[in-house]
């Protein structure tokens, strides 16, 4: 009994306690972490696994694809908490490729309760992909990626975004082709004295996505505050960061949603721009800001959403005129000022 007691006192008790992580502290991905899927795969006897890659990849696609899903931890009873839920703040059929009609990550029911949406049951928010990836290894493997791939990914917790490769493992990051994050003004006090509030934190999220999420195809960003800080965000917010980051990923599906009131103001004195092979435009409903980025120093132009999600063509015009114009749209957004939200990433 004696060397029995010895045995446990030397292999478990050690292991069982001398660093355990704070509550306070963000579980953080460990150092050495175990590989969950093998390198090499063998068909199991599953009838599931027997069909073609396509046929499998629709049956996914139908059940778990093609959605947005949020993906946020958050401060609750004193500890961190990892939360997903299916967004259901568009109606069926709306989709992002929609300028009006879309409703983008600023107006989003899914922040406003505990379990997900605001009219929706908690039911229909779940995923439900959990038993498959439980399954078989192989299922797993299929199915974690086909999650990561084939839906937009949406994010407004901060400390998520600024820790992001800390936090999800590099093989799920690069898997991401579509993603909508929340950027909250916060204010707090800089060496000099003055309020800092979006850039000193949307300089670091914005190198996470562009240094590990490298086969993003889509992005929407939102500028968001609480009441005390919203008019610290009614003009262009640090628009020069988001110009930096588009030159180093050149997205041809970029979006920045910025306060609604300083939409209209930057909007009201745009004169329109069109190229020779755009329709002729008339109605608001059919143009938008572009944020031009063709030249060294950026441009607002009212162009025709013909394109859009797209680029609309280079103005002035070179060559043959086929050239996209770089730079992304700007959209409205946050209406506040409005009563905080009970658990979301703010502002984190």
């Amino acid at each position: 009994m004696a060397k029995l007691r010895a045995w446990v006192k030397k292999h478990l008790s050690s292991s069982s306690d001398p660093k355990k992580q704070s509550k306070d502290q963000l579980p953080f991905l460990p150092s050495s972490r175990r590989p969950v899927t093998p390198t090499s795969l063998s068909t199991p006897g599953c009838l599931f696994f027997q069909l073609p890659g396509d046929i499998r990849t629709m049956i996914l696609n139908l059940a778990f694809g093609r959605r947005t899903l949020h993906m946020d931890i958050v401060r609750r009873d004193e500890a961190w908490q990892w939360r997903g839920a299916i967004c259901h703040r568009n109606l069926a059929g709306a989709q992002s490729s929609m300028r009006y009609g879309w409703y983008g990550p600023w107006i989003d029911y899914y922040t406003w309760n505990a379990c997900g949406c605001k009219e929706t049951p908690p039911e229909e928010c779940n995923i439900g992909i959990m038993g498959f990836l439980l399954s078989c290894k192989q299922a797993y493997t299929e199915g974690i990626d086909f999650l990561y791939s084939t839906n937009t990914i949406d994010i407004q917790s901060t400390p998520l975004l600024l820790h992001l490769p800390q936090l999800i493992l590099s093989s799920r990051l690069v898997c991401i082709k579509s993603l909508e994050i929340v950027i909250w003004a916060q204010s707090t006090k800089s060496d000099n004295d003055k309020p800092a509030t979006t850039e000193n934190r949307l300089e670091p999220i914005l190198n996470n996505i562009a240094t590990h999420c490298h086969q993003l195809r889509s992005l929407c960003i939102s500028f968001m505050a609480t009441d005390e800080n919203y008019k610290k965000i009614e003009t262009l917010p640090a628009l020069h960061l988001v110009d930096s980051f588009y030159r180093s990923t050149h997205l041809r599906d970029m979006r920045v949603e910025i306060p609604y009131r300083g939409y209209f103001t930057i909007a009201a004195d745009k004169s329109t721009v069109n190229h020779p092979r755009e329709a002729p435009t008339t109605g608001r409903l059919q143009r938008s800001l572009w944020r031009s980025l063709d030249n060294g120093e950026p441009v607002l132009q009212d162009r025709s959403l013909e394109r859009y999600p797209f680029p609309p063509l280079r103005v002035p015009v070179l060559g043959d005129g086929d050239e996209e114009s770089a730079g992304y749209w700007l959209l409205q957004g946050d209406e506040g000022p409005y009563e905080t939200v009970r658990w979301s990433g703010c502002p984190g």
